[in-house]
């Protein structure tokens, strides 16, 4: 796919509808899962936006500032939620689930101690809060973490040295055992975050995206269909959900499937930015007048 991607959200209006605000927000992908035949029950969560006092509360906690389309998507919603049903045989399963969390649930990663044979030292400190020492290696993969065909000579390997980490999203659905985090790579707090994805099952750590705006998109594009953000680093899928990308996303598996010219595909290289300004809903007194003037 193509990598060019809004890094900045922010729209130029003073109020808008709700409707609109999350056509903008979801890039209009809502309409588009509805006119799918095979889609049904495409439903959104509606949620207010947090009070500045609360995010700048969050910033001094952790001493970590948050980047600025973090700080504008909190301002404008608490979190978000959107899931469709698939239609199998006149019968509906929920599959699709784009989630974010919301800031409350935006909490540090503390570590988990496991015992590892094939290492003298332990992967996590003893501290309370969760930071890897400057000299510790995580995340080597191995073999069975790649599709065959993919590419070998990329590996996943990074070095997280004194990174704080905060969990933003769990991967669908949640029997995979793998969560998204905001992955600070430096104790200096203008540096901005990552988006990492950890596999507790094999307590591996994958860089997934370079900044939130890009892993959102990404989210859209992928339609939240299960374990998207494997499928986007190439690591095996489960059967039956490759199932369901061949019945919904079949060019969303590069591994099996020729890249086209799809709507996913369009949306990404194509498609507008999705802006959001924390400003956009000024007040319920706006809101009021407004449907009066209706």
């Amino acid at each position: 796919m193509g990598s060019r991607v809004g890094e900045t959200i922010s729209f130029f209006v003073d109020v808008v509808t709700e409707d609109s605000f999350y056509e903008n927000l979801t890039l209009g992908v809502v309409k588009i899962l509805e006119n799918s035949p095979c889609v049904k029950n495409v439903r959104v969560d509606r949620r207010n936006g947090c009070e500045r006092n609360a995010i700048a509360n969050w910033e001094q906690r952790h001493g970590c500032v948050l980047p600025e389309d973090v700080k504008n998507f909190y301002a404008s919603i608490d979190g978000f939620l959107l899931q469709w049903n698939l239609e199998i045989a006149a019968e509906e399963f929920p599959v699709g689930r784009m989630e974010i969390g919301r800031l409350s649930s935006l909490k540090r990663y503390l570590g988990i101690r496991k015992e590892r044979q094939s290492r003298t030292t332990s992967l996590f400190t003893e501290e309370e809060d969760f930071e890897l020492e400057e000299d510790e290696m995580v995340m080597e993969s191995t073999t069975e973490d790649n599709v065959a065909g993919s590419s070998s000579e990329i590996q996943i390997t990074a070095n997280l040295r004194g990174t704080k980490l905060f969990e933003i999203a769990r991967c669908f659905p949640p029997s995979s055992d793998a969560k998204i985090y905001l992955a600070y790579p430096s104790k200096v707090e203008q540096t901005a975050p990552e988006i990492w994805l950890h596999r507790e099952s094999t307590d591996r750590w994958y860089p997934l995206a370079e900044s939130f705006t890009r892993y959102f998109r990404m989210m859209l594009v992928h339609l939240g269909l299960p374990l998207w953000q494997c499928c986007v680093l190439e690591l095996p899928l489960p059967t039956w959900v490759e199932q369901v990308y061949f019945l919904v996303g079949p060019h969303l598996l590069p591994s099996t499937v020729e890249l086209g010219e799809t709507i996913s595909s369009s949306l990404w290289n194509n498609g507008p930015p999705n802006l959001l300004d924390p400003g956009i809903f000024k007040s319920k007194e706006n809101k009021q007048r407004l449907q009066k003037k209706k």
